[in-house]
């Protein structure tokens, strides 16, 4: 008999737009399998509303199609950016760009325990890690850019 306790508790992943990127542009099949198989699991994608507008305007200025990115922004839960939300960036001690701050301190309100913080970045992955968070990177298979946090 199996009861709701001894369940595994399914992760929520907060991922940046480093990684939805190399998603939608089909850019990284180890990014493509892990999201797949998070789908499947029926995990839940957290995101700042910062992401979409990232991940589309590349997309639309590099003249590429949107189709595949609308349709994975559309298994995200987005986080409103509010002004609170850019105080909390902008008082973040480590190192960090003003987008990377704003998604770092969007998954700072969920907490380090609740999310797996999911980057491709690795100045927001050093962040990420400093602050306590448990971060990964579905990206290892870029012969440019290796993967920023070793993967378990």
């Amino acid at each position: 008999m199996s009861s709701a306790a001894s369940q595994p508790v399914r992760p929520a992943w907060y991922v940046d737009s480093s990684v939805v990127l190399r998603i939608a542009k089909e850019g990284s099949p180890l990014a493509w399998a892990w999201f797949a198989a998070a789908v499947a699991a029926g995990d839940t994608f957290v995101a700042s509303r910062l992401m979409p507008v990232e991940v589309l305007r590349v997309l639309r200025n590099g003249g590429l199609d949107q189709a595949t990115a609308e349709a994975v922004i559309d298994r995200f839960v987005l986080l409103s950016i509010d002004d609170a939300l850019t105080d909390e960036a902008l008082a973040l001690g480590p190192a960090l760009g003003a987008s990377d701050a704003l998604h770092v301190a969007s998954a700072l309100r969920l907490g380090t325990g609740a999310v797996i913080l999911v980057t491709h970045d690795a100045q927001m992955a050093r962040a990420a890690l400093a602050l306590g968070f448990d971060v990964r990177d579905p990206v290892a298979d870029d012969p440019y850019h290796p993967a920023v946090v070793p993967q378990p």
